[in-house]
């Protein structure tokens, strides 16, 4: 049996110890990959303007009103699984971030498309990944201060949490993709 999101999101709640867990983007039990309801922490919220749970509003209005002190809460782990697209999600992750208590995660789900039609912004297959990936890649790329790393689990569950990482240990795992770097005999042959 493959691993799930919520048994990954409950393996590191029991491991960190953590109590407080909120949800962006709660899909209801008749949805696949319904969360919500095996999650298993003593506190929970959730935000979705489509899907009561706590808080029946976008994330935006969420953060917003948590800013200026209407819930003012922190929470040791934000599951991120709402608007599926690279702009929002980068928005809710940097937003998240200020309400991360210290030794917290963030969990981003669909960070690893299964095909090019499920990773475009408008929908357009059953499945839709959307351009998740991109917040992923950008916080990787300029975030120093972040631990990353994709789970190759339920479409990809990248993790995040506070610490030191270092951008140029990226590129040099990753040089020949992340440049696309051509031989200079490759090169010459194509000219």
């Amino acid at each position: 049996m493959a691993l799930t999101r919520t048994e990954i999101i409950n393996t590191l709640i029991k491991k960190h110890g953590y109590k407080s867990y909120l949800e962006i983007g709660v899909n209801t039990p008749a949805q696949p990959g319904y969360n919500w309801g095996g999650v298993e922490c003593e506190y929970k919220a959730g935000v979705d303007p489509n899907v009561y749970t706590t808080h029946k509003m976008t994330s935006d209005e969420f953060f917003e009103k948590n800013r200026e002190s209407v819930f003012k809460r922190t929470y040791d782990f934000i599951f991120i699984d709402g608007l599926h697209l690279y702009e929002q999600v980068y928005k809710d992750v940097i937003n998240a971030l200020e309400i991360l208590n210290d030794g917290g995660t963030i969990m981003l789900h669909d960070c690893n498309p299964t095909s090019e039609i499920t990773q475009r912004r408008v929908r357009a297959s059953d499945a839709w990944h959307g351009d998740v990936w991109k917040a992923f890649v950008r916080l990787r790329i300029e975030r120093d201060d972040l631990e990353m790393y994709t789970i190759d689990a339920d479409e990809g569950c990248g993790i995040i949490q506070r610490g030191k990482s270092n951008p140029y240990d990226v590129l040099c795992f990753n040089r020949k993709n992340i440049l696309n770097l051509v031989h200079p005999d490759l090169w010459k042959s194509q000219q």
